[in-house]
């Protein structure tokens, strides 16, 4: 009698449980997994979320099933909460702000893979609150986009085609932040018109004068000479110059198209010598930013649509010598003041001088007392010349240790008209420092430190 009554009261625990109780009961069975994975038991005050992760290794597994636990969050409360929290529940298997809490883990090793399950409670309040306060915020953007894509309008209907991107790339980081079912139609409808937008420009050039130089530039929509011109507009201009020890680098300026679309460019660098290519872009770098690392293959889309627009404009600047000889006449001493015989500040700057096209006659360590007479005797050495950098540098101070030797050298150089004698520019005092193994070896090299700084500082002079 015993096993009737068994098998009736299994039967009646079975039919007490209902249908979906028992459907949970058995599936769970078969997959060899708790009950709570699909039907997790809590209080009408908490909410349940079970988050499921599979991978090749534990570790990896146990991540992702933290990730889906905040991914369900997310969803539940109306903003994406992941990044904020993955450390905190990942660490403390809770989320001290929600009351939320991992109070079961189950492991499934597979063949190849692990299953983890997490089961995380959360007071429903805390999240009811959260929710309300998401959906606030969410508002809130929803009208900033909306007045984004306003003054987008407007500023495309003015010819402001730039800013009008930026307002749309305002919207597409506002919405990149949301939930996918909140933010992704808003982001897809940025980024398209975006990508109009800027297929449609066209920057080109004028003719100008290479040897400054100097460019007007000019912004359409469109390719027509009658294209409407696109105002407010940042366009940089990127080329190499020199820097003080006559090595060249990266320079840039920046312009804004004007009321006709247009700018003007001349340089403000004195040290852009030589022959190179102005660079000109639509510069749109900041603002594509956030793409970068949210929509990877979006901001490379649209950083090649701009580097396709990019124009180039050739210059080959000519000094004010011309094609005559720069007589360079930098005389040496020692500390105690007499005249040397080393010329090292000559040649270096003849080097650097010559880098960009500037034909260099260096004088020979001949000096007089007087530099009305020295002056007189390299107008006469160089008929040809009109023009020369005449200067003094002289040993300050130098010091042997074990190690080396350290020499400091002082003086200034003038940019002169042969001619006529008048003073076209001067470097001001000069100071250059050295180090090596040697007193000459120091000596040689400041000098030559000298003569760098020296040719650098003339630039702005030789080149107007």
């Amino acid at each position: 009698m015993r096993k009737p009554v068994a098998v009736l009261l299994l039967l009646l625990t079975i039919l007490a449980m209902g249908c979906s109780s028992l459907s949970t009961w058995v599936k769970s069975n078969m997959e060899g997994v708790p009950v709570w994975v699909y039907e997790p038991q809590v209080s009408r005050t908490q909410i349940a979320f079970v988050g499921k992760g599979t991978a090749t290794n534990e570790n990896r597994a146990r991540v992702l099933a933290y990730e889906s636990v905040l991914s369900q969050l997310s969803v539940y409360i109306g903003e994406d909460v992941t990044g904020r929290h993955i450390a905190e529940l990942s660490s403390r298997n809770a989320i001290e702000s929600y009351r939320l809490k991992v109070t079961q883990e189950f492991v499934k090793v597979n063949e190849g893979s692990v299953d983890v399950y997490f089961l995380a409670i959360a007071d429903s309040s805390v999240l009811e609150k959260a929710r309300t306060d998401s959906e606030v915020q969410l508002l809130e953007k929803q009208q900033e986009m909306d007045r984004l894509s306003a003054l987008g309008a407007r500023a495309f209907r003015e010819n402001k085609d730039i800013v009008a991107a930026k307002q749309y790339l305002g919207i597409a980081k506002i919405a990149s932040a949301l939930p996918v079912d909140r933010g992704a139609k808003r982001y897809d409808e940025s980024i398209a018109r975006i990508g109009t937008i800027l297929q449609a420009l066209t920057l080109s050039v004028s003719v100008g004068d290479p040897s400054l130089p100097t460019t007007e530039a000019t912004l359409r929509r469109g390719t027509r000479t009658l294209s409407p011109r696109v105002v407010e507009a940042p366009i940089t201009v990127r080329t190499t110059a020199r820097n003080g020890m006559g090595e060249p680098y990266a320079d840039s300026q920046r312009f804004v198209t004007n009321n006709n679309g247009q700018f003007t460019y001349t340089t403000n660098n004195p040290s852009l010598v030589g022959q190179g290519d102005l660079v000109l872009y639509i510069d749109l770098d900041a603002e594509l930013e956030f793409l970068k690392h949210f929509d990877p293959d979006v901001h490379a889309q649209f950083t090649q649509m701009l580097q396709a627009k990019q124009v180039y404009y050739p210059y080959a600047r000519i000094s004010i010598v011309g094609n005559q000889p720069l007589v360079v006449a930098v005389f040496e001493f020692s500390l105690q003041g007499d005249l040397l015989e080393s010329v090292s500040a000559n040649t270096s700057i003849a080097q650097n001088l010559s880098k960009d096209g500037v034909v260099v006659a260096v004088a020979s360590p001949q000096r007089t007392d007087d530099d009305l007479e020295t002056l007189a005797v390299l107008r006469s050495t160089y008929p040809n010349s009109t023009y020369a950098l005449f200067g003094n540098a002289g040993i300050s101070q130098s010091k042997s240790t074990d190690n080396g030797a350290t020499v400091t050298v002082i003086g200034e150089t003038f940019l002169l008209n042969l001619r006529t004698g008048a003073v076209v520019g001067s470097t001001g005092n000069v100071t250059a420092n050295s180090v090596a193994s040697t007193m000459d070896g120091a000596q040689r090299s400041a000098f030559a430190r000298f003569g760098t700084i020296t040719a650098s500082l003339m630039y702005r002079y030789l080149y107007r």
